[in-house]
């Protein structure tokens, strides 16, 4: 997700080979607890984790008890109230938990001993919760999945490739029309066995046009095996790459990411819209407008309205031209100490 500082100060980072910043684990010098020398098959205090190669998605690691131990505690145990329900044919709220590069407090599936650790509790507002992280696949923490579920929304994955790294990520996975079908049919496979409702696809590399139909095929099977395995399901597209190749981000849905669109069941757009784009976008979807998820950046990072206190402004403009949102980071609140303490500053 473009022009944040957080982007850029990973972009420093892979060239100067220092630590994440924004990263707290890594720059207090601790390890994240999935870090080599980590051995998921060993016993320990069950945590949640990414998967973060495509060697461990493509061996099926993650899901055999032998290989991880962690396993069993990371299904979800609550069922959405209405299993295999579709979203109701309104606007809809989608929020994307961008919070402090994922898996904090919430990694601890049996709970943790913070008492304060961050927590919606808006649900009845909400559809669709996205866990996301800038790790490869992101499996979101049981504890959301629950808490999602108790209150009937759906729950997705974040996969994302980005910068050199996911590109050549990409190269591999879309060189033949097998492997891509292979790692959506991983993917679907996840969601299934540990609980949760689909994926969020963030494909943020420029590719060359020789991969896109294998890219597209990738899109449709997912979201084919996705809806077959667990009815009801979502998989939705990142306004990021264009069916041409480039990394280009529209901040609207338009001919460059419809191809995309037309093969899921959603578009969350790149929250650098116009204030024209939420009109031309339901143009461009016709009765599919409520698929549309405008994004907003909660932190403000040249999001329309300036976000942080003015996310109303963006929100009133969606609800004027009747599409969807999704809001993208609301931990903003927590994350600066907004006064006069969390609970207030959350419920404002």
């Amino acid at each position: 997700m473009p022009f944040s500082l957080r982007r850029l100060l990973r972009l420093l980072r892979d060239i100067m080979t220092l630590p994440a910043a924004d990263d707290a684990a890594v720059s207090e010098g601790e390890r994240r607890q999935w870090e080599p020398p980590f051995d998921a098959s060993r016993p320990a205090p069950p945590i949640s984790y990414p998967i973060t190669d495509l060697a461990a998605l493509a061996s099926r690691s993650y899901l055999s008890e032998d290989s991880n131990f962690h396993l069993p505690f990371n299904r979800a145990s609550t069922p959405l109230p209405s299993p295999g329900a579709p979203l109701p044919p309104r606007r809809r709220l989608l929020v994307c938990h961008d919070f402090q590069g994922g898996y904090r407090d919430d990694a601890a599936p049996q709970g943790g001993a913070n008492p304060d650790a961050y927590a919606l509790w808006h649900w009845h507002l909400v559809d669709v919760f996205v866990y996301f992280s800038h790790y490869l696949v992101t499996l979101p923490p049981p504890c959301w999945t629950n808490a999602a579920h108790l209150h009937g929304v759906k729950v997705l994955g974040t996969f994302i490739t980005e910068w050199d790294k996911g590109a050549e990520i990409c190269r591999e996975m879309f060189a033949t029309q097998d492997s891509a079908q292979m790692y959506a049919e991983r993917l679907a496979e996840l969601a299934a066995a540990l609980g949760f409702d689909g994926w969020l696809i963030n494909i943020e590399v420029k590719l060359d046009i020789q991969f896109i139909d294998n890219l597209k095929e990738f899109v449709n099977h997912l979201t084919k095996r996705m809806h077959a395995a667990v009815p009801g399901s979502l998989v939705i597209w990142y306004d990021a790459i264009t069916v041409g190749g480039d990394l280009d981000w529209q901040d609207k849905l338009n001919e460059h990411n419809k191809p995309f669109f037309d093969l899921c069941d959603g578009l969350f757009v790149n929250y650098t819209w116009k204030e024209k784009y939420p009109r031309d976008s339901a143009a461009a979807a016709g009765d599919r407008k409520y698929d549309v998820y405008m994004g907003i950046d909660v932190f403000g990072r040249n999001t329309f309205g300036g976000g942080k206190w003015n996310t109303n402004v963006a929100l009133d403009l969606l609800k004027k031209d009747d599409v969807s949102t999704a809001i993208f980071a609301p931990g903003w609140i927590y994350e600066t100490k907004q006064q006069p303490d969390f609970q207030s500053a959350q419920n404002r």
